[in-house]
């Protein structure tokens, strides 16, 4: 299960969780159908974070952790993932998240649909 977070045009951030990631992505974009209600109306402009792990219960708790925090928080996860358990949730790192790089995903698919 993936944990990500998204930049959104208008610079808000939304975090979700997916099992198949570039599909969420394509849903949040319109490509495709399914997309979440605040990506309709706040286009995704970039993937900024993303964590894998096998424990889908973990991921469904950290989601609605992050999605509690301040935007400055979760910029500061963004620019410094690994503070993600040890500042911020050391609670949840018992489960295996391991931290993705964002550029393959984000050269795939966003860099396809700017302008």
């Amino acid at each position: 299960m993936y944990l990500y977070i998204l930049k959104c045009a208008d610079n808000s951030l939304y975090t979700g969780i997916a099992a198949n990631i570039e599909k969420r992505i394509r849903q949040h974009l319109g490509i495709i159908k399914g997309g979440a209600k605040y990506t309709k109306s706040h286009k995704p402009i970039s993937l900024e974070a993303l964590w894998l792990t096998e424990n889908e219960n973990a991921a469904r708790k950290l989601e609605a952790a992050i999605k509690k925090l301040p935007k400055s928080d979760k910029t500061r996860i963004i620019s410094a993932h690994e503070l993600l358990f040890t500042d911020y949730f050391p609670e949840l790192a018992e489960f295996e998240f391991a931290y993705q790089d964002t550029e393959e995903i984000n050269n795939s698919i966003f860099k396809k649909i700017s302008p």
